[in-house]
């Protein structure tokens, strides 16, 4: 018995056919709609050449999905310009994927059809950028792989072809922590500096407060003295200060993730700097600029930068989250480190906040039994 006719691939057309006088071509073809129905699909010109561009037309109509009107041959720019109003994050961090598509993905390969973003191609832009902006590189490849996630999403290709990319390992960064008589050393260095000029005394507070919570820069920027428990001597970690392109600089009222809300118990010495905030201080935040408003967290680095001076040119202000982590995990383990610095997980924590104790457990006397002697009878004297 012979087969009949094997359908047509979804979202594809047969052959095109023309019948018509001249000045009034009809150009004909069947269409597999996405239902899985294949149906008639005609249009009409003056010439077949008018005809079936008007038919191309209509079929790339029919072809457009979720209404993102893209095909095959759409460009990694086109894509792109679906994309990003799609973005529901904050808008932090749609600025931030807008950056890296207008600074290095769409000079680089914007042109691409969609069918020509190969795993090899994507492979070798991530490779070269990676040579002058590693950093830069890292985030691309994820802003890639978030763009072609969508195309992939509405059959527009296959696969993504990003999630194969390998990238050249980077050079292993160790952690390194401030010891205690650092940071005892670094605060004699920043009072001295602070001495008694106006402004500057609130640089060895927010070093001291970093020193006490382990907070990110943008969350002790934020903190509110309605936040404070004066009975209990604890703050909720409620916001953090950003900047994006819609609100310019603000105090977010809610912190980097959901286990950055946490509530903090405070050493004496942390509780003392709020006191002493809270009588020089108008206003809800402890550390507002001098219009009572968010400091702007750029001028807030420019200002440590000036504090440390060159003597101590590689602390900045994450790294007294490393030292407090790394304190905390040496007395209480990486877990509850962890919960400090507000992580879901301590996987996280242990990999770029804390510096690895190379100081092994007390074993030795564990080890000693290996030392038993056997005792041998002389059967000689018997």
């Amino acid at each position: 018995m012979p087969r009949g006719r094997a359908p047509l691939p979804i979202g594809t057309s047969g052959q095109v056919t023309f019948s018509g006088p001249k000045g009034k071509v009809t150009a004909l073809t069947r269409f597999r709609d996405f239902d899985g129905v294949t149906r008639r699909v005609s249009a009409q010109g003056t010439s077949k050449a008018a005809a079936d561009a008007a038919l191309k037309e209509k079929l790339k109509a029919r072809t457009h999905l979720g209404g993102l009107e893209l095909t095959r041959d759409s460009t990694i720019k086109e894509l792109s310009e679906r994309w990003l109003p799609t973005l529901t994050q904050s808008q932090a961090t749609q600025d931030s994927y807008r950056q890296k598509v207008e600074r290095y993905i769409i000079p680089g390969m914007g042109a691409w059809r969609l069918w020509e973003a190969t795993t090899g191609r994507c492979e070798a832009f991530l490779r070269t950028l990676q040579q002058s902006a590693p950093a830069m590189a890292s985030q691309s490849r994820v802003v890639l792989s978030l763009m072609l996630g969508l195309a992939v999403r509405y059959d527009i290709i296959d696969t993504n072809p990003v999630r194969e990319v390998m990238m050249q390992a980077g050079e292993k960064k160790h952690v390194s922590a401030l010891t205690v008589e650092e940071v005892q050393e670094l605060r004699r260095h920043i009072a001295e500096w602070a001495g008694d000029k106006p402004g500057r005394a609130s640089t060895l507070d927010a070093m001291d407060m970093f020193l006490a919570t382990g907070l990110r820069p943008g969350e002790l920027l934020a903190l509110q003295f309605s936040d404070v428990d004066w009975h209990k001597g604890t703050i909720a970690v409620t916001g953090t200060v950003k900047r994006d392109s819609v609100n310019g600089l603000h105090r977010q009222a809610f912190p980097k993730s959901e286990s950055g809300k946490r509530v903090l118990k405070l050493p004496l010495f942390g509780f003392e700097v709020l006191r002493r905030r809270k009588a020089t201080t108008s206003g809800d935040l402890i550390f507002p600029n001098r219009n009572g408003d968010p400091i702007e967290p750029a001028n807030f680095r420019r200002l440590w930068r000036e504090a440390r001076g060159e003597t101590w040119a590689p602390v900045k202000p994450s790294s007294f989250r490393k030292a407090v982590a790394t304190l905390i995990e040496r007395e209480s383990g990486s877990l509850i480190a962890s919960q400090q610095l507000g992580h879901g997980s301590d996987a996280v924590t242990k990999k770029h906040y804390i510096e690895r104790n190379r100081h092994a457990p007390d074993s030795s006397l564990i080890l000693e039994q290996w030392n038993q002697r056997v005792t041998l009878v002389d059967d000689s004297s018997r």
